[in-house]
């Protein structure tokens, strides 16, 4: 345990805990899951028009959509990996969350690589404003995960063996 972080910053392991605002990139990077669960459960199966207009803003069309989904993947495993964080977790685990990261920033960049799918599709004639933020964000989220030492101190931190 560091004397850099107050005692509330630990878990039950006396390890770091993530904090807020890894988890507001974690929620960000899971947006497109997040609007296809929204758009499925307010529709009850159907479409929420308030929904649908969120997910053809954010995503053009469904494919853009669809490939949203596929850069939600490496989060999904970073989120394993944080589920399974207690000591005795098993070599992978430990793997997976010392390139914690590493795996998000991951997700940033096929995040920003989506928000060109449509232009190189041919559905659109240029990126609108709305990309352009979400371009702006990815890259201030990967600039975060490997410049922040909150961050860094995180995932060094993994619990250790108790005997």
């Amino acid at each position: 345990m560091s004397r850099l972080y107050d005692p509330g910053e630990y878990d039950k392991h006396m390890s770091l805990k993530v904090d807020a605002g890894l988890w507001l990139v974690i929620l960000y990077l899971l947006r497109p899951f997040l609007v296809v669960v929204a758009s499925r459960s307010m529709g009850r199966g159907g479409s929420a028009p308030g929904i649908d207009l969120l997910q053809h803003i954010l995503y053009p069309d469904s494919f853009s959509l669809w490939t949203g989904m596929l850069t939600t993947a490496p989060v999904i495993v970073f989120i394993f990996a944080w589920s399974r964080r207690n000591p005795g977790a098993s070599e992978v685990v430990q793997v997976l969350w010392k390139h914690g990261a590493g795996i998000l920033a991951t997700a940033a960049a096929m995040n920003i690589a989506v928000i060109f799918v449509p232009l190189l599709r041919g559905t659109v004639t240029e990126i609108h404003t709305l990309g352009w933020v979400q371009l702006g964000i990815a890259v201030y989220i990967i600039i975060y995960l490997f410049t922040s030492h909150r961050v860094r101190d995180t995932f060094a931190d993994f619990p250790a063996e108790s005997n």
